[in-house]
This record gives C-alpha cells, structure tokens and sequence, in this order.
C-alpha cells in the first residue's frame, strides 16, 4: 500500500513546508472571538489521570499520575503542587516520578524538588554520525542486529533541587543542583556504536550537576504561556565518575509568545547549548524525540554543540466544562535544530527538521498534550504531559 501523503512535509533547506488550507480555515472558523483566562477559585484541586500513552520511541505506555494544586484565586496559577507518577512502557521505559512545586517557598522565591526513577530497554546511541557513516560502520547487519548495535540499557536514578529567585523585575536567578546515578550496558555483546566508538561514560557513572542562569521573564503563565517571553543565560558545571567527569556547558534560551486573535498564540524557543570538558556522552545536548525534533527518533544525534529551534501555533478555544476547568486546543508545529563541532560551527546543510500537529487537554494545571510529527520520511506520535516550552 502507498504510504499516505503526509499534512505537512518536513523541512530541508531550500524546501517550502506546506499548510492544509482546509484545516486552517476550519480552525479559523471555529475560534471563539476572545480566549479568556479564567483565574482558578481558591482551594485544593486534585487531578488523577491514568497515563495511556504512546510514543514511537518508547512503545504504548501506562500508568498513573495524581496532582495535587492549591489554588489561592488571586493569580492564574497555584501556590503549590504535588505529584506522583508510575509509569511503564511495552518497550521497557519506565519513568517514576515525585514532585513538589512550591511557587510562593518565600517572597520572591521558587523552589521544586523532583525525584526521578528512569529505565529504558533501548536507548539510542549514534554519537554525531549521520546515516551514511552509520550504514558504512554497521555493513549488512539485519534489523535486529542493528538495532541491538545502536541502542544500550539506561537506568538513571536522580535528585533534582531549583530554587527561582526574583531580583529586581523581571530578571531573576536560577539554581539547580542535580545528582545522578547512571547504569549503562550496550545491548550488543560485539560490534555496538557504543563500543565502537567508545565515549566517555560508556560504563555509566554517578554525575554531579550545577547549574545558574541570569533570567528575564515576563511571561503571563509558569505552565502555559500565552504572551510575555523568557531569557535565559546559564553556565553549568560538571563532575563524577570518579573523577573522570569534569566539566560543563554553557547555555541561552529564548522564548517568546505573541496572542493573536481568534484565541490563538504564537510560540517560539531558540536554544543553544556548548559543551566543554571531559562530559559523558549521556550528559551531551542531543536531538530527536517529543521535545526537540519531534518526528525524529529520541535522541538520534548527540554532540558538544547544539542549535534548536521550535515554533508552534497553538489554539485554545475548547471550553469542554468551564466549571471544571476543563479545555482543549490544536497546535501546528515546526522544529529544527543541528549538532555540530564548536571549532566547526554550524553548517547550511545538516539540519534536521519536523513539522506536524498535536492536540492538547488542559485540566486545571495539568496540560496533556499529542503530537503527530514526520522528520525525515519518518513519523513520530508522542502522548505525553505538559507543553514542550
């Protein structure tokens, strides 16, 4: 059977990527005049969502994730947040999650406190080579053993510490300490790009990360951005291994969002991460998956240095039950991005890109979103939380 024409083309350099005119004039056409932002009524708000999910990354997923928010009735967002998560997918994923948000901590100040439990059957691993250079290193291998030679088993056991601080508005300062603890195994016993090529941490390692930013924000929702933007310039350093992991990277971000009318938003992030020192390959910026380059697979591309760009046009004009706070909405994306050397620079000719669409279901502060993606020739469908910027 022929593969059905894709609603919008993936980008390349030169190409022109292609809007459905019907879709657009539907969407059009069915905006409600005025998008209101509806301040919560004050108390506690619980949220308990069974996760059935699908990546096609990571297999079908299930679970469950209950919130806890308390709302004070005076602003759009809560005061604080609690959550908890079990999670597994058919591929072997897991993702076992604790979280608390505190916004208001003190005057000022933020603060989050996240546990994290991740394991994965069949993380990618390819270093910076693209497909060419992949075919030449792994000759005639059928698609088992290609996949056993370019994937490896992850279990990565973390502690997460942010702390936000308001100076003098709207700039402000980010800190984050992380602490984890990596397992990494090649699945193939011979012939396997991790063995190959031969990064550093290849065996794993525990990995100390801290990490500042100076922070411009003006943005009108933490979760859920409809106008206002964020700049962020961050320095992080590194250490672990036993003292073979030492380094850092140095990082800028800028996102910004534009209300239009008929309900709608325009959404954009730019990011550009540097790595420099002796870093394990698993702390390295990379491309693929639900949030960079959505239609690519997760993490199909890794390397010291990194440029990414996503732009979206979301709608939120479906007021399912008001009273619960209950919505919907529709987004059309695009995303680039390259990895490339810092003495190199980026180049013309290397990007990935992807372009789809998604729909979102918003809960109280719970934001569910699906996105269908094509990078490449290839498809990505992602069912995952909150908004990807």
């Amino acid at each position: 059977m022929p593969e059905p024409e894709p609603l919008f083309t993936s980008c390349a350099v030169g190409a022109e990527a292609s809007m459905p005119r019907i879709f657009l004039l539907l969407l059009i056409a069915s905006v409600p005049a005025e998008a209101s932002n509806i301040y919560q009524e004050p108390g506690w708000k619980p949220t308990a969502i069974p996760l059935l999910n699908y990546s096609s990354d990571y297999g079908t997923g299930y679970g469950l994730r209950f919130s806890l928010f308390r709302y004070e009735g005076q602003t759009l967002g809560y005061n604080r947040a609690y959550s908890a998560q079990l999670f597994f997918t058919t591929r072997g994923r897991w993702v076992h999650r604790l979280y608390l948000d505190l916004p208001q901590w003190r005057p000022g100040q933020r603060l989050e406190i996240e546990m994290l439990l991740e394991k994965e059957h069949h993380a990618n691993y390819y270093g910076d080579l693209r497909d060419p250079a992949v075919d030449q290193l792994l000759g005639t291998a059928n698609h088992q053993a290609r996949v056993d030679r370019t994937t490896f088993r992850q279990l990565n056991r973390s502690l997460r510490l942010m702390w936000l601080r308001s100076l003098h508005a709207p700039w402000g300062l980010r800190l984050e300490l992380r602490a984890s603890d990596n397992e990494v195994e090649a699945n193939a016993i011979e012939g396997s790009l991790l063995h190959l090529l031969h990064p550093l941490g290849a065996s794993g390692g525990t990995l100390l990360q801290l990490r500042s930013a100076l922070r411009c924000d003006t943005r009108d929702d933490y979760l859920n951005s409809t106008r206002g933007q964020l700049v962020e310039l961050e320095i992080e350093f590194d250490a672990g291994g036993k003292g073979a992991f030492h380094g850092g990277q140095l990082g800028f971000e800028h996102r910004y969002f534009v209300p239009l009318p008929a309900g709608l938003v325009l959404a954009d992030r730019f990011n550009f991460a540097w790595a420099y020192g002796a870093l394990p390959f698993f702390a390295f910026p990379d491309l693929g998956g639900s949030d960079t380059i959505r239609g690519l697979m997760a993490s199909r591309v890794r390397g010291r240095a990194r440029l990414l760009g996503n732009a979206e046009l979301r709608w939120r004009g479906l007021n399912l039950f008001p009273q619960e706070q209950i919505s919907g909405g529709l987004v059309l994306f695009a995303d680039a991005g390259q990895i490339f050397k810092p003495a190199a620079g980026p180049d013309l000719h290397h990007w990935y890109c992807g372009t789809g669409l998604g729909g979102r279901f918003f809960w109280h502060s719970t934001i569910v979103r699906g996105d269908l993606g094509r990078s490449g020739g290839q498809w990505g469908i992602y069912l995952t939380f909150s908004q990807v910027f």
